[in-house]
């Protein structure tokens, strides 16, 4: 009798743990059968020029992310040669050097894509040539992280290689997290006056109405 009912206690309490188990399961299964559906998207490089606009004194800063959509959604319903919900972030910090010793802006902006065509895009971010001028930006920065997204998730993402080791990393996006938000000067490529430059791998990005 005892040993019926030790035997009914295992079975009930197998029960109660199988049930946790079958729900991590389930969300494991879910998650990679988004994942399977989605996009493949890749940051191939990111350049860093000053560009000269027609007319004017002083050049701006451009930062050129290229990026490759590998594959489009696959789910029921959608185009195989279009990546829906496409969306690119960049952070950045330069060194900057006014008499008071070392110190850094730091800028971040982003910018979505309704979709994106099978092939390769080009992603353009500027400082203005004030900002440019005052602190002297010229070529590569002192940091940089760049991520490109889907409804996914994170699909790629590419730093700068001071900013390889995770503690460099955590520091980088906590102290620009806190003082980006403070400087707003980073555009993207349609509120300059290249906005109908590059027209061949410039895509179309959402427009956010006042």
């Amino acid at each position: 009798m005892e040993i019926r009912l030790l035997q009914g206690r295992f079975a009930a309490m197998g029960g109660v743990m199988l049930a946790p188990t079958r729900l991590l399961l389930g969300f494991v299964l879910l998650a990679v059968a988004a994942r399977s559906q989605a996009a493949e998207l890749e940051i191939l490089r990111v350049d860093f020029d000053l560009v000269e606009q027609e007319g004017a004194r002083d050049p701006w800063y451009e930062i050129a992310v290229a990026v490759s959509v590998e594959e489009g959604d696959r789910g029921n319903g959608a185009n195989p040669r279009f990546a829906d919900e496409v969306a690119v972030s960049l952070a950045l910090a330069t060194e900057v050097n006014r008499g008071g010793g070392r110190s850094f802006e730091f800028y971040a902006a982003r910018v979505e894509y309704p979709t994106l065509e099978v092939g390769q895009h080009v992603v353009r971010f500027y400082l203005p040539p004030e900002i440019v001028k005052r602190d002297r930006v010229r070529g590569e920065p002192f940091g940089y992280e760049i991520e490109i997204l889907s409804p996914a998730g994170l699909e790629d993402s590419l730093v700068s290689p001071n900013l390889e080791r995770p503690e460099a990393l955590q520091s980088f996006r906590s102290e620009a997290a806190s003082r980006s938000e403070e400087s707003r000067e980073m555009r993207l490529q349609f509120e300059t006056p290249f906005a109908w430059m590059y027209p061949r791998d410039t895509p179309s990005p959402r427009l956010k109405r006042p």
